[in-house]
Protein backbone atom coordinates (compact mmCIF):
# COMPACT_ATOMS: atom_id res chain seq x y z
CA UNK A 1 0.00 0.00 0.00
CA UNK A 2 1.54 3.59 -0.96
CA UNK A 3 2.25 5.43 2.38
CA UNK A 4 -0.15 8.44 3.89
CA UNK A 5 1.91 11.26 4.94
CA UNK A 6 0.52 14.59 6.31
CA UNK A 7 2.31 17.75 5.77
CA UNK A 8 1.90 20.77 8.38
CA UNK A 9 2.24 23.78 7.08
CA UNK A 10 1.90 22.92 3.55
CA UNK A 11 1.49 26.01 1.72
CA UNK A 12 4.77 27.27 2.29
CA UNK A 13 7.53 26.80 0.50
CA UNK A 14 8.56 23.67 1.65
CA UNK A 15 5.01 22.42 1.96
CA UNK A 16 4.84 22.82 -1.58
CA UNK A 17 8.32 21.17 -2.43
CA UNK A 18 7.81 18.22 -0.14
CA UNK A 19 4.34 17.58 -1.40
CA UNK A 20 5.82 17.45 -4.98
CA UNK A 21 7.97 15.08 -4.24
CA UNK A 22 5.92 12.40 -1.99
CA UNK A 23 3.60 12.72 -4.75
CA UNK A 24 5.96 11.64 -7.35
CA UNK A 25 6.69 8.27 -4.88
CA UNK A 26 2.92 7.37 -5.15
CA UNK A 27 2.46 8.81 -1.11
CA UNK A 28 -0.99 10.16 -0.70
CA UNK A 29 -0.36 13.23 1.19
CA UNK A 30 -2.79 15.67 3.29
CA UNK A 31 -1.74 18.90 3.20
CA UNK A 32 -2.71 20.97 6.32
CA UNK A 33 -2.46 25.09 5.48
CA UNK A 34 -2.87 27.89 8.03
CA UNK A 35 -6.28 27.97 8.88
CA UNK A 36 -6.87 24.89 8.45
CA UNK A 37 -7.21 22.96 12.18
CA UNK A 38 -7.01 24.59 14.97
CA UNK A 39 -3.19 22.93 16.01
CA UNK A 40 -3.56 24.00 19.74
CA UNK A 41 -6.46 21.61 20.09
CA UNK A 42 -5.43 18.30 20.99
CA UNK A 43 -8.79 16.96 20.10
CA UNK A 44 -8.88 18.45 16.55
CA UNK A 45 -5.43 17.29 16.09
CA UNK A 46 -6.53 13.19 17.33
CA UNK A 47 -9.72 13.89 15.24
CA UNK A 48 -6.64 14.19 12.17
CA UNK A 49 -4.94 11.99 12.88
CA UNK A 50 -7.53 9.18 13.64
CA UNK A 51 -9.17 9.73 10.46
CA UNK A 52 -5.95 10.25 7.53
CA UNK A 53 -3.66 7.48 9.97
CA UNK A 54 -0.54 8.46 8.49
CA UNK A 55 2.39 6.87 8.36
CA UNK A 56 4.41 9.89 8.27
CA UNK A 57 4.03 13.39 9.37
CA UNK A 58 5.98 16.27 8.64
CA UNK A 59 6.03 19.44 10.64
CA UNK A 60 6.58 22.30 9.20
CA UNK A 61 4.98 25.24 10.58
CA UNK A 62 6.27 28.46 11.24
CA UNK A 63 5.77 31.82 12.68
CA UNK A 64 8.38 34.46 11.25
CA UNK A 65 7.84 36.66 14.17
CA UNK A 66 10.19 38.84 11.28
CA UNK A 67 7.48 39.94 9.12
CA UNK A 68 4.89 40.30 12.23
CA UNK A 69 6.54 41.62 15.63
CA UNK A 70 5.01 44.83 14.61
CA UNK A 71 1.56 43.30 15.61
CA UNK A 72 1.36 42.83 19.56
CA UNK A 73 4.66 43.39 21.12
CA UNK A 74 7.00 41.23 22.81
CA UNK A 75 4.98 39.32 24.77
CA UNK A 76 2.36 38.59 21.49
CA UNK A 77 5.51 37.01 19.54
CA UNK A 78 7.08 35.08 22.06
CA UNK A 79 3.78 33.84 22.95
CA UNK A 80 2.76 32.93 19.27
CA UNK A 81 5.54 31.78 18.69
CA UNK A 82 5.59 28.99 21.32
CA UNK A 83 2.35 27.89 20.27
CA UNK A 84 2.99 27.06 16.80
CA UNK A 85 6.54 25.93 17.30
CA UNK A 86 6.08 24.10 20.99
CA UNK A 87 2.87 23.65 22.35
CA UNK A 88 1.17 22.41 18.81
CA UNK A 89 4.57 20.06 18.78
CA UNK A 90 3.06 18.32 21.72
CA UNK A 91 -0.26 17.66 20.50
CA UNK A 92 1.14 15.91 17.24
CA UNK A 93 3.40 13.83 19.59
CA UNK A 94 1.44 12.77 22.08
CA UNK A 95 -1.11 11.86 19.79
CA UNK A 96 0.92 9.96 17.84
CA UNK A 97 1.70 8.14 21.23
CA UNK A 98 -2.10 7.42 21.81
CA UNK A 99 -2.97 6.61 19.00
CA UNK A 100 -0.66 6.11 16.07
CA UNK A 101 2.88 4.88 17.99
CA UNK A 102 4.56 3.57 14.44
CA UNK A 103 4.07 6.73 12.92
CA UNK A 104 6.88 8.93 12.01
CA UNK A 105 7.34 12.50 13.19
CA UNK A 106 9.67 15.27 11.21
CA UNK A 107 10.05 18.92 13.15
CA UNK A 108 11.37 21.44 10.90
CA UNK A 109 14.45 23.65 13.00
CA UNK A 110 16.53 26.38 11.96
CA UNK A 111 20.01 26.90 11.65
CA UNK A 112 18.99 30.33 13.98
CA UNK A 113 19.24 28.64 17.45
CA UNK A 114 22.71 27.89 17.16
CA UNK A 115 25.67 30.59 18.23
CA UNK A 116 27.06 32.15 15.11
CA UNK A 117 31.01 32.05 13.95
CA UNK A 118 33.39 33.17 11.82
CA UNK A 119 35.52 29.81 11.92
CA UNK A 120 33.68 27.40 13.58
CA UNK A 121 31.25 24.54 11.03
CA UNK A 122 28.06 23.99 12.95
CA UNK A 123 27.12 20.32 13.82
CA UNK A 124 24.36 18.90 15.61
CA UNK A 125 26.40 18.99 18.94
CA UNK A 126 27.31 23.30 18.05
CA UNK A 127 25.88 25.74 21.42
CA UNK A 128 22.39 27.12 20.79
CA UNK A 129 21.81 30.85 20.80
CA UNK A 130 19.11 32.15 22.82
CA UNK A 131 19.14 35.63 21.60
CA UNK A 132 15.57 36.07 20.37
CA UNK A 133 12.21 34.22 20.72
CA UNK A 134 11.85 32.37 17.54
CA UNK A 135 15.09 30.46 18.70
CA UNK A 136 13.93 29.64 21.90
CA UNK A 137 10.49 28.34 20.40
CA UNK A 138 12.31 26.18 18.07
CA UNK A 139 14.95 24.83 20.37
CA UNK A 140 12.30 24.60 22.78
CA UNK A 141 10.02 22.49 19.60
CA UNK A 142 12.96 19.75 19.08
CA UNK A 143 13.69 19.44 22.67
CA UNK A 144 10.08 18.15 23.19
CA UNK A 145 10.90 15.85 19.64
CA UNK A 146 13.89 14.49 21.86
CA UNK A 147 11.90 13.79 24.90
CA UNK A 148 9.12 11.86 23.11
CA UNK A 149 11.90 9.81 21.13
CA UNK A 150 13.99 9.31 24.12
CA UNK A 151 11.61 8.64 26.99
CA UNK A 152 8.37 7.58 24.66
CA UNK A 153 9.91 5.33 22.13
CA UNK A 154 8.33 7.53 19.41
CA UNK A 155 10.61 7.69 15.95
CA UNK A 156 10.44 11.53 16.13
CA UNK A 157 13.36 13.40 14.04
CA UNK A 158 14.49 16.97 13.75
CA UNK A 159 15.80 18.81 10.89
CA UNK A 160 17.72 21.92 11.47
CA UNK A 161 17.21 23.97 8.17
CA UNK A 162 20.50 26.39 6.85
CA UNK A 163 19.04 28.76 3.74
CA UNK A 164 17.55 27.11 1.46
CA UNK A 165 15.61 28.87 -2.03
CA UNK A 166 13.55 28.16 -4.56
CA UNK A 167 11.55 30.64 -7.45
CA UNK A 168 8.76 29.92 -4.49
CA UNK A 169 10.07 32.37 -2.58
CA UNK A 170 7.90 35.32 -2.04
CA UNK A 171 9.53 38.75 -2.86
CA UNK A 172 10.77 39.75 0.67
CA UNK A 173 13.28 37.59 0.88
CA UNK A 174 16.59 38.08 0.05
CA UNK A 175 17.44 35.39 -3.41
CA UNK A 176 13.39 36.35 -4.17
CA UNK A 177 14.41 40.04 -4.83
CA UNK A 178 17.59 39.82 -6.67
CA UNK A 179 16.75 37.46 -9.12
CA UNK A 180 13.45 38.81 -10.32
CA UNK A 181 15.38 42.10 -10.46
CA UNK A 182 17.89 40.68 -12.83
CA UNK A 183 14.78 39.08 -14.72
CA UNK A 184 13.41 42.47 -15.81
CA UNK A 185 16.49 44.18 -15.91
CA UNK A 186 17.43 45.80 -18.92
CA UNK A 187 20.94 47.70 -19.88
CA UNK A 188 18.77 51.12 -20.13
CA UNK A 189 17.44 50.46 -16.55
CA UNK A 190 17.55 53.63 -14.18
CA UNK A 191 16.20 51.72 -11.22
CA UNK A 192 18.69 50.28 -8.65
CA UNK A 193 18.79 47.18 -6.55
CA UNK A 194 18.92 48.52 -2.97
CA UNK A 195 20.45 46.05 -0.03
CA UNK A 196 21.30 46.43 3.08
CA UNK A 197 24.64 44.89 2.38
CA UNK A 198 26.71 42.73 0.29
CA UNK A 199 28.96 41.35 2.78
CA UNK A 200 26.85 38.96 4.98
CA UNK A 201 28.01 35.31 4.14
CA UNK A 202 25.83 32.37 4.15
CA UNK A 203 25.41 28.82 3.41
CA UNK A 204 22.82 28.92 0.78
CA UNK A 205 21.16 25.11 -0.59
CA UNK A 206 18.73 24.44 -3.30
CA UNK A 207 15.14 23.88 -1.47
CA UNK A 208 14.20 20.86 -3.57
CA UNK A 209 17.29 19.05 -1.91
CA UNK A 210 16.34 20.25 1.39
CA UNK A 211 12.52 18.55 1.06
CA UNK A 212 14.17 15.41 -0.34
CA UNK A 213 16.42 15.01 3.12
CA UNK A 214 13.53 15.71 4.87
CA UNK A 215 11.75 12.04 3.67
CA UNK A 216 14.96 10.65 3.33
CA UNK A 217 15.80 11.39 7.61
CA UNK A 218 12.22 9.51 7.94
CA UNK A 219 13.30 6.24 6.06
CA UNK A 220 15.93 5.51 8.56
CA UNK A 221 16.27 2.72 10.34
CA UNK A 222 16.68 4.63 13.82
CA UNK A 223 15.82 8.24 14.70
CA UNK A 224 17.94 11.18 15.12
CA UNK A 225 18.48 14.60 14.50
CA UNK A 226 20.40 16.08 11.77
CA UNK A 227 21.92 19.01 9.96
CA UNK A 228 20.54 19.94 6.83
CA UNK A 229 23.22 22.10 4.65
CA UNK A 230 25.87 22.38 2.12
CA UNK A 231 28.84 23.81 4.04
CA UNK A 232 29.61 26.12 1.74
CA UNK A 233 30.06 29.80 2.42
CA UNK A 234 29.07 32.04 0.15
CA UNK A 235 28.26 35.83 0.67
CA UNK A 236 25.57 38.03 -0.95
CA UNK A 237 27.93 39.73 -3.20
CA UNK A 238 28.88 35.86 -4.66
CA UNK A 239 24.97 35.75 -5.08
CA UNK A 240 24.46 39.20 -6.65
CA UNK A 241 27.87 38.77 -9.44
CA UNK A 242 26.72 35.48 -10.31
CA UNK A 243 23.16 35.97 -11.13
CA UNK A 244 24.10 39.66 -13.21
CA UNK A 245 26.72 37.62 -14.55
CA UNK A 246 24.33 35.11 -15.66
CA UNK A 247 22.81 37.75 -18.02
CA UNK A 248 25.97 39.64 -19.26
CA UNK A 249 25.89 42.15 -16.88
CA UNK A 250 28.08 44.29 -14.28
CA UNK A 251 25.75 44.40 -11.03
CA UNK A 252 28.19 47.36 -9.65
CA UNK A 253 25.73 49.48 -12.23
CA UNK A 254 22.81 48.45 -11.13
CA UNK A 255 23.16 47.89 -7.07
CA UNK A 256 23.59 50.04 -4.27
CA UNK A 257 24.00 49.68 -0.48
CA UNK A 258 21.55 51.34 1.14
CA UNK A 259 22.70 51.29 5.23
CA UNK A 260 18.87 52.20 6.68
CA UNK A 261 17.50 48.61 5.16
CA UNK A 262 17.50 46.20 8.10
CA UNK A 263 19.59 42.96 8.35
CA UNK A 264 19.96 40.76 10.48
CA UNK A 265 23.38 40.31 12.59
CA UNK A 266 25.82 39.47 10.32
CA UNK A 267 26.56 36.16 12.50
CA UNK A 268 28.15 33.57 10.11
CA UNK A 269 26.44 30.05 10.05
CA UNK A 270 28.05 27.43 8.11
CA UNK A 271 26.49 23.81 8.43
CA UNK A 272 27.90 20.35 8.41
CA UNK A 273 25.92 17.95 6.75
CA UNK A 274 27.91 14.91 7.25
CA UNK A 275 26.18 13.03 9.57
CA UNK A 276 22.98 13.49 7.28
CA UNK A 277 24.78 12.54 4.41
CA UNK A 278 26.27 9.23 6.21
CA UNK A 279 22.83 7.80 7.52
CA UNK A 280 21.00 8.83 4.15
CA UNK A 281 23.51 8.92 1.28
CA UNK A 282 21.93 12.44 1.07
CA UNK A 283 23.86 15.43 -1.22
CA UNK A 284 23.07 19.01 -2.60
CA UNK A 285 22.21 18.37 -6.37
CA UNK A 286 23.32 21.56 -7.73
CA UNK A 287 26.38 24.22 -6.34
CA UNK A 288 25.46 27.50 -5.77
CA UNK A 289 26.69 28.56 -9.13
CA UNK A 290 24.25 26.54 -10.87
CA UNK A 291 21.14 27.14 -8.23
CA UNK A 292 21.52 31.13 -8.54
CA UNK A 293 21.38 30.47 -12.26
CA UNK A 294 18.70 28.34 -12.65
CA UNK A 295 16.61 30.66 -10.41
CA UNK A 296 17.70 33.69 -12.31
CA UNK A 297 16.87 31.45 -15.54
CA UNK A 298 13.02 30.76 -13.78
CA UNK A 299 12.37 34.00 -13.24
CA UNK A 300 13.14 35.20 -16.99
CA UNK A 301 11.03 32.05 -17.97
CA UNK A 302 8.30 33.66 -15.98
CA UNK A 303 8.64 37.64 -16.73
CA UNK A 304 8.75 36.73 -20.41
CA UNK A 305 5.32 34.49 -19.79
CA UNK A 306 3.59 37.89 -18.57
Amino acid sequence: MNKIAVIVGSGGQDGTLLTSNLESLNYSVVGIKRGDIDLLNSEKVTELILNVQPDEIYYLAAYHQSSEDKVGGDIEVFKRSIEVHALSVINFLDCILKHKNTCRFFYASSCLIFRGSNNEVLTEDSHYSLENYYAISKISGGSLVKYYRDNKNIFACTGFLFNHESSLRTENYLSKKITSYVAQLSESSNDKLSLGSLDMFVDWGYAPDYVEAFRRILQTSSPDDYIIATGVKSSIKDFVKIAFEHVDLDYRKYVTVDPNILIRKNEIRIGSAKKLMKATGWKPSISFQEMVKKLVDIEIKKFKST
